[in-house]
């Protein structure tokens, strides 16, 4: 392959602003996917974007925090996630995170995955993406090469850490404290009266904008802020207390029911 196809290859695609339409290709045709490589050593941030293409964002080390979808994601090695192409989304990572980017060239792609979903980054996965950004190799080959990636990935039901955003205005409050502090132990009831509102009014309210309890939306943004702490080293014991559990036991505990995984275990991955 020319050295000029290769480079380009390599090169990330370009950002789309929002009212931009999404006709760039970073992808040269005939191929069909292409990878950016970031390790930067302090944290960094994208403001909100979209891209051309379909994007699946992983992570070989550390943690990825992306909001997409009406959602907050948490990436960390293994599962990446998939953001389809001109879906807008924003991200940020902490410090010394290892991110990848590998973006797919929408009229070569056969899923049907319209919404952001986990997907698995399998050793196998990362070895061939990795082998496929640096490898000279001819035209043909690649292509094989990236059609076995493309068939090699799947939708996973393992824990992403997704959080559900409320939109109501009404919430807001609420949603920007928890955000910013998980350890904020303030219950259902006291919530209700500094929003002026019934504890029921605001149990429905939580019910239709995420499906699911505020106690439980608690824990997933807690468990979230949890893994990113993790990744920085921070002990076990620490994060917990950060994060708002009186005890160790109870915190690992948590987030064993939530990640499946106790924070030893998933701190020896990140």
């Amino acid at each position: 392959m020319p050295p000029e196809v290769l480079m380009t290859l390599l090169s990330p695609p370009p950002i789309l602003e929002r009212n931009d339409s999404a006709t760039d290709r970073a992808v040269p045709r005939p191929f069909l996917l292409t990878t950016s490589v970031y390790e930067p050593e302090r944290a960094i941030s994208w403001p909100p974007h979209r891209h051309a293409e379909h994007e699946l964002l992983w992570s070989d080390r550390g943690v990825v925090t992306m909001f997409a979808d009406g959602r907050q994601w948490t990436v960390t090695p293994g599962v990446g996630l998939w953001v389809p192409a001109g879906m807008e989304h924003e991200g940020s990572t902490r410090d010394h995170t290892e991110v990848r980017a590998t973006y797919f060239a929408p009229d070569s792609w056969r899923k049907t995955w319209d919404r952001p979903v986990a997907v698995s980054v399998i050793p196998a996965v990362r070895q061939l993406l990795m082998h496929l950004k640096y490898a000279p190799m001819t035209a043909e080959q690649r292509m094989r090469a990236q059609q076995v990636c493309i068939d090699m990935l799947e939708i996973t039901e393992s824990t992403q850490l997704d959080v559900p955003l409320p939109r109501d205005r009404r919430l807001a409050p609420l949603v920007e404290s928890v955000l910013r502090d998980p350890a904020d132990d303030r219950s259902l009831e006291q919530w209700a009266v500094l929003l002026n509102m019934t504890s029921r009014t605001l149990t429905r309210a939580f019910a239709a904008e995420v499906a699911m309890s505020f106690a439980r939306w608690r824990r997933l943004v807690r468990m979230r802020a949890a893994l990113g702490q993790l990744a920085d080293g921070s002990s076990v014991k620490v994060v917990a207390r950060r994060v708002g559990y009186g005890s160790t036991s109870a915190f690992v505990a948590a987030f064993r029911k939530t990640v499946g995984h106790t924070p030893g275990d998933l701190a020896g991955r990140l």
